[in-house]
């Protein structure tokens, strides 16, 4: 019997976006190549205009798409580096994917995720904090 590949054990914990967020997010990473500061600056300008230029219900609906849109972008971003993380340590162990439970997997994956997150809450919090002290303009930070 031919064992699966990693490739294929991993996809199937990948958060997969619907196609309407597919295309979205598509379009945000094209544009987010081309110019960084001017997609950020356009979403919170749209942002910030939606409740003074559509109908009460519109502007709802703009931030229920919107937020959807990052929250899936990030969560599938995270959940792509917790993957190639837990990939590298079963390599290092000189163990295959296909030799562990799909639970355990799963197990193994949200903990690197949670590290992650709370990695990246650490170096959030430390870069307010040096930006607060007046230090934010060393090239460390």
């Amino acid at each position: 019997m031919k064992k699966p590949n990693e490739v294929v054990i991993f996809d199937s914990f990948r958060i997969q976006p619907t196609e309407s967020e597919k295309t979205e997010i598509e379009r945000l990473k094209k544009q987010f190549k081309k110019s960084p500061l001017s997609t950020t600056g356009g979403m919170i300008l749209e942002i910030v205009a939606a409740p003074f230029v559509s109908k009460n219900v519109e502007y709802v609906d703009f931030y229920k798409k919107t937020y959807s849109n990052i929250t899936t972008v990030f969560k599938s971003s995270i959940r792509d580096a917790a993957i190639s993380d837990v990939s590298q340590r079963i390599r290092k162990k000189n163990k295959k994917a296909y030799e562990f439970k799909k639970e355990e997997l799963e197990e193994m994956i949200l903990k690197q995720e949670s590290r992650i997150k709370k990695k990246g809450r650490l170096a959030l919090i430390k870069k307010l904090i040096l930006i607060h002290l007046g230090i934010g303009i060393l090239p460390f930070v």
